[in-house]
Parts: structure tokens; sequence; C-alpha cells
């Protein structure tokens, strides 16, 4: 007997729980509070912003579309997050604006003190 969607997204873990996150909607959020996240994480035009941990990049996406001329950098450390990501950047034309790495939140292989913002969003 094949499980229903909502029996495998309730049981997913890891890979599958960010994106279960975000195609559910969980995080998508509402126009008005959108300002206020800006706003509460210092996040401004022109800034170079690190999103560890993005999975598949929701966070960093939401950015880049509000911020003008921002580069937002996102490291994950699942290739198949990263996929997705990707597969999204392309289909948003957001790929000049953001980048997503494989990377390791514990070390991350960027240089220190190259970022004016660090967030994560669900990497907790």
């Amino acid at each position: 007997m094949a499980k229903t969607e909502q029996e495998e997204s309730t049981k997913a873990i890891g890979y599958w729980e960010g994106e279960n996150l975000e195609r559910s909607k969980r995080y998508a959020y509402r126009p008005e509070f959108v300002p206020l996240l800006l706003d509460y994480l210092g996040a401004g035009p022109h800034k170079r912003i690190l999103d560890v941990g993005c999975g598949t990049g929701f966070l960093a996406r939401l950015l880049a579309t509000r911020l003008e001329e921002v580069q937002v950098v996102g490291v994950e450390g699942d290739d198949k997050l990263l996929n997705l990501g990707r597969q999204k950047l392309e289909i948003e034309g957001l790929t000049d604006q953001v980048e997503i790495r494989k990377g390791d939140a514990y070390a991350l292989p960027l240089p220190d003190k190259s970022f004016d913002l660090v967030t994560s969003h669900t990497l907790l």
C-alpha cells in the first residue's frame, strides 16, 4: 500500500523536511511581514549576505527579490537540497544575485569578514 504525501511529510527529516516546508508554504511570509523581517535582520540594499544552512534557498531568494543590488551566498551540506535550490534560482532568474555552495556550518568555506550580514532560517 502506497503512503500518502501527508504520511511521508510527517516522517520527513533532513532533505525532505526542508523541501516539504517550502512546498507546504509553512514559511511563505505574508507580504506585510517581509519589511519587518528585513528590518529585524538589518538587511538592506548593496549588502553581501550569507545564508547558512540555506536548504533550497528560500530565504536567500527572498532577500534577493526584496533588496536592491544584494549578493546572497547560501551554504548547504545536502546535495539534494543544493540541486533543488539551484533549479529554483534558474527558474526565478536569480543566478546573478544568489549563489548556493556546498559547505558545512561548522567550517564555512569562505573567508572571515567577507559578509555584511549572516543569517540562518531553518538550520537550528
